[in-house]
């Protein structure tokens, strides 16, 4: 134990001021954002709408973020984070007000698109913003401690969300729709906290001299196109997890609330100990890696993530399927820093917001996919069965990518760049 505390001070010693003030917005951008997320599907069930406007509602946003992400990866890569980043957080700012407010379907659709394709423009930032402010050395441990603070905000904030729908549904008398609008309001005035840090940002290189030549796609493909099939392979990869994960994770509060009957506050603490032990699976994990490697370790504890995957699947006890929720989110998640820092070695640095940008863009489109399939597995088999089946499909499709991600990477097919 002294041993890991020691090691992430040396770590979070020898950061950059713009790593230090990047958590800081992560954080509170995180935390608001995760209230509004637990507490929105609620809100749309409490108008009256079925759990195929639910699906709807997540494949409109998952659709424009496909639409959106490549394009701000290139912006990023040619204008830098900073600009890409004000832009996309006072846009997700207005649409995640409107969605808190408008109440008619075709309405909900709109905002529900443009604040995906907001939301988008901000998440392609952060990988390749971190890459390019961290060394080869610091990045496991950069990328597991930052999925760490947001695991801690996503615990607050979903704990707080719940809470606070009961507090003033319950304890202040207000109509559960009306508890549900301000709850999402006030998870939108957290996230819009981040400008602060966000403004504090020392420029970037592209932003000291943005690049005013026109792209040559060609040149491209001609100097990095090891980069490029790296590139390549990661979106099949994430394309497979995103049909997968598509099926199951926008739903879990809704599974919570049709299978069990749970409260509010139930669903928000359950969820909120998934993220809290994802964020100590992240913490551990940089020891994981220095013993197994970076691919291993991701196949490893993907694959041991199966067993309770199916457990929460099938179990009919709400305790054992929140068991199941919690060990299967901390061991599948665990992996991402690896994954993500597998990615950015392997890419070249002009190209990491492209390489950022495109994995999101897929992982939208696999979202986009799947939503209707699992909706329409619960509308039609019920709230056992329906879940239970799409359950099992993510099951098989995580199998095969741990398999395909170990036959690409397992065995240095190709050379890291920095």
């Amino acid at each position: 134990m002294i041993t890991l505390l020691r090691e992430w001070k040396y770590q979070l010693t020898g950061y950059s001021r713009n790593i230090k003030l990047f958590f800081w917005f992560n954080f509170v951008w995180n935390l608001g954002i995760s209230m509004f997320g637990l507490v929105y599907n609620l809100y749309v069930k409490s108008l009256g709408f079925g759990q195929t406007t639910v699906g709807s509602m997540v494949g409109m946003s998952a659709l424009a973020a496909a639409i959106i992400l490549i394009p701000a990866g290139i912006m990023n890569d040619r204008f830098g984070p900073k600009k890409v980043i004000s832009a996309g957080l006072i846009f997700t700012i207005l649409a995640l007000t409107a969605r808190s407010l408008i109440q008619v379907e075709h309405g909900m659709l709109i905002a529900a698109f443009l604040g995906g394709m907001a939301l988008a423009v901000v998440s392609a930032t952060i990988l390749p913003f971190m890459a390019n402010n961290s060394t080869p050395e610091q990045r496991v441990h950069l990328f597991s401690l930052n999925m760490a603070l947001v695991m801690l905000a996503n615990v607050i904030g979903i704990a707080l969300g719940g809470v606070l729908c009961d507090l003033f549904h319950f304890g202040f008398g207000l109509e559960n729709i009306h508890s549900l609008q301000v709850t999402l309001l006030i998870g939108v005035g957290i996230a819009a906290l981040g400008v602060i840090p966000m403004s504090l940002f020392d420029k970037s290189q592209q932003e000291q001299q943005p690049r005013r030549e026109k792209l040559n796609w060609r040149l491209t493909v001609k100097e990095h196109k090891t980069s490029l099939q790296v590139i390549a392979i990661f979106c099949m990869l994430g394309l497979l997890s995103s049909i997968g994960g598509g099926m199951i994770v926008p739903y879990l509060n809704v599974y919570f609330e049709d299978r069990f009957e749970a409260s509010k506050s139930a669903i928000g603490i359950v969820v909120a100990f998934g993220q809290a032990a994802t964020a100590i699976a992240f913490l551990i994990g940089p020891m994981i890696a220095k013993r197994y490697g970076e691919v291993r370790s991701v196949v490893y504890l993907q694959l041991s993530s199966i067993p309770f995957l199916l457990l929460t699947a099938f179990s009919a006890n709400f305790y054992l399927s929140s068991g199941g929720y919690l060990f299967r989110q901390a061991l599948m998640n665990a992996a991402n820093p690896f994954y993500n820092s597998i990615k950015m070695s392997y890419v070249h640095r002009s190209l990491r917001g492209l390489a950022s940008s495109s994995g999101e863009a897929v992982f939208n489109l696999g979202w986009f996919i799947a939503s209707p399939l699992s909706t329409g597995l619960v509308s039609r088999y019920g709230s056992y069965f329906g879940y239970a089946y799409a359950f099992c499909v993510t099951a098989i499709i995580y199998v095969l990518i741990s398999l395909l991600f170990f036959y690409f990477f397992g065995k240095e097919r190709y050379q890291t760049i920095d």
